[in-house]
């Protein structure tokens, strides 16, 4: 062990907690109307205990969902439901991991409404009260099938969130106005739940340490609304960022690692010693962790999204393995596909989520076989970490002399430096699984003839669309991922063609180019390393970033797109949108918007119009090897997360 203070024991209304490691209850989207919770999630839950989690929250279990609710929720409404859980419970217990149950109310309106901001003098008081009533008969269930507490969700967007908030709360009866009748929605539910549940039982919530928002709640009134829920019997509270509908950035990677730990320390400072506290967001490695302990600011860390990426956080961490540890990137697909769009939970970093056991390794192949991966990019390195797992001999050959393939562009812009964590976890893990890594080898069908494979696995990637433009093929006109590698030289004026998500990360990065990042830019400041502002800062690239759609980021995750497009504001990028290049010249671009024509003046024009596979490979040997696949781009251009889903798929096929 080399970091102790997160494996210190502590207990909790009675309740005793091996460590200080917490899996907090997320949205995955693994549960049915029918069973409540689904054997996936029940699979989810029990990788996180086996994985040495001191506490593990099940949930969110909708107490009261609407029509417009997903099919998908977690559910605790009758006794299959309650048995069901049971399962998970019990389980749970026998690898010494205290479980809870958070309940609430998810949604109040449907997830496009919330984004016009309701009010909720729409509500009529009796739905209010039969809202309460429900979460208040989820309780007794839970305790029915076992938790040893539960956990009312406070945040998110959620019932309870709404009501204490000043932004959304217009009520004027005693649901709303003064800060007692807008506290007075979660203190009804944990009246009634001390009611039928006793005192002893422990109570937990899941709060904003600050809604971030303009009229929003701040952090002194959330230490207020705690030490009021602290008096009338929560005895922890879970603390995160702010509001749903807030601006501020919370999960994205530029958001720096647990740079929200502040609100948690403040929380503890309002509710010690009557509960306990731990810190969230953005606290995936364990120096992180330990930190934060250390000093005092919570008593546990919330492992939200890292749980997600790795079920075997605190082990590693235990055994001071942090290198193994797969770290979150933050890239928010979990997040964007189980809450924007209600789809069973995924993780790019971790394809096994929801799909296999993450307690047992891959089923072992019934013959190990001579499988060839053809392409380094994260999709090969996965198929090639995937098949070698289950047994085979297994060969990777790139062209280039470096792994990473398009990848390597990723993580360039700055505040997206996590992405490269991904890239050298699965580096680090093929060679430890054996793989024969072969660099700066092109792949052709003589060299497939000699090796005689059993199968091929071909993940060539993607060619840069060229665009019909008149001009396209002037010597100053790039590609994106050449500028983000760094392969080209870009002149002061850049115009950046493509609205999509590479061409704003290529718009920012050549904005932010010159500069220190943040950190760095802060530290100097502080200390008057230079007396010349404009010498700190840089020379800046003028750059106008040109885009057909009207909103620019398509094809961004909905978690990430609105904080690039703030990026852009704030690095001073000249947007033009919807608007489309009607030709390029060497001193500029032409582009038109509506019916009218501007030129952008232009020493480099970068062209960020998106891919088209490039199967051509996989063609040229399918008739050598019969069992041969295209995987990644090479097969569709698709986002990195179906690349690494897919590959672990076909890898259990073969």
């Amino acid at each position: 062990m080399i970091l102790q203070k997160m494996f210190e024991p502590a207990t909790i209304k009675g309740l005793k907690v091996k460590n200080r490691l917490v899996v907090p209850a997320m949205h995955t989207n693994l549960g049915n109307r029918d069973e409540g919770i689904t054997d996936r999630a029940i699979e989810y839950y029990l990788a996180r205990a086996k994985g040495g989690f001191g506490m593990v929250g099940v949930g969110i279990i909708d107490s009261h969902p609407f029509e417009w609710s997903s099919p998908l929720e977690l559910l605790l409404q009758n006794k299959q439901h309650v048995r069901r859980h049971a399962e998970l419970v019990k389980a749970a217990k026998d690898y010494g991991t205290v479980i809870y149950a958070q309940i609430g109310i998810r949604r109040i309106w449907p997830l496009h409404e919330m984004r016009t901001f309701p009010k909720l003098s729409t509500i009529p008081a009796e739905l209010i009260e039969r809202m309460v009533a429900s979460v208040i008969e989820s309780a007794v269930r839970a305790r029915e099938a076992g938790y040893d507490a539960v956990d009312l969700l406070g945040v998110g967007g959620g019932g309870i969130s709404i009501f204490l908030s000043e932004v959304f709360n217009d009520r004027t009866d005693t649901w709303g106005g003064s800060f007692e009748n807008r506290l007075r929605f979660p203190m009804e539910m944990l009246r009634g739940i001390r009611r039928e549940l006793g005192d002893d039982y422990p109570v937990f919530f899941r709060l904003h340490g600050g809604e971030f928002l303009p009229k929003g709640y701040t952090n002194e009134t959330a230490k207020r609304i705690a030490k009021a829920l602290a008096d009338a019997g929560v005895s922890f509270f879970n603390v995160t960022g702010g509001s749903h509908a807030t601006s501020v950035p919370q999960l994205t990677p530029n958001v720096p690692r647990g740079a929200f730990a502040f609100l948690a320390r403040e929380i503890k400072s309002a509710v010690q010693p009557q509960a306990l506290v731990a810190a969230s967001n953005r606290i995936n490695h364990p120096v992180i962790a330990e930190e934060i302990l250390r000093k005092g600011w919570a008593d546990f860390v919330s492992l939200g999204r890292a749980s997600l990426a790795d079920p075997d956080w605190p082990r590693k961490a235990l055994e001071g393995e942090f290198e193994d540890i797969r770290l979150c990137v933050a890239c928010n697909e979990c997040l964007d596909a189980a809450t924007a769009r209600e789809k069973e939970v995924r993780c790019l970093v971790n394809p096994k989520v929801g799909r296999v056991s993450e307690r047992a390794p891959l089923p072992a192949a019934s013959k190990s076989r001579k499988v060839v991966v053809v392409g380094g990019g994260i999709a090969g390195l996965q198929a090639a970490l995937s098949c070698a797992e289950r047994g085979h001999r297994v060969s990777l050959y790139d062209k280039e002399s470096y792994l990473g393939g398009k990848w390597r562009a990723s993580f360039v812009t700055a505040g997206r430096g996590e992405l490269l964590n991904f890239l050298y976890w699965l580096s680090r893990q093929v060679k430890r699984a054996g793989v024969n890594i072969h660099l700066a080898t092109e792949v052709t069908p003589e060299l497939v003839r000699d090796i005689a494979p059993d199968a091929v696995i071909v993940t060539t990637g993607a060619k840069p669309r060229i665009p019909a433009i008149r001009g396209a093929d002037l010597p100053h006109v790039v590609f994106a991922h050449d500028v983000l590698e760094g392969k080209v030289q870009v002149g002061p004026r850049a115009t950046v063609i493509g609205g999509g998500g590479v061409g704003v990360e290529t718009a920012i990065y050549l904005a932010q180019r010159w500069a220190p990042d943040r950190t760095t830019l802060s530290f100097l400041r502080e200390f008057a390393a230079m007396e010349n502002e404009s010498t700190l800062v840089g020379q800046k690239h003028d750059v106008t970033l040109v885009g057909r759609n009207p909103s620019v980021g398509k094809g961004l995750g909905p978690g990430t797109r609105w904080v690039l497009r703030r990026e852009l504001e704030s690095s001073g990028v000249h947007t033009l949108a919807p608007a489309e290049v009607t030709e390029i010249r060497r001193d500029g671009v032409v582009a038109r918007s509506g019916k009218e024509d501007a030129f952008i003046p232009a020493d480099t024009v970068v062209l960020a119009v998106g891919y088209v596979s490039d199967d051509s490979l996989y063609q040229a040997i399918k008739n050598i090897v019969p069992e041969t696949y295209t995987l990644g781009n090479a097969a569709e251009v698709q986002h990195a997360i179906a690349g690494t889903g897919a590959a672990l798929e076909l890898a259990l096929k073969i």
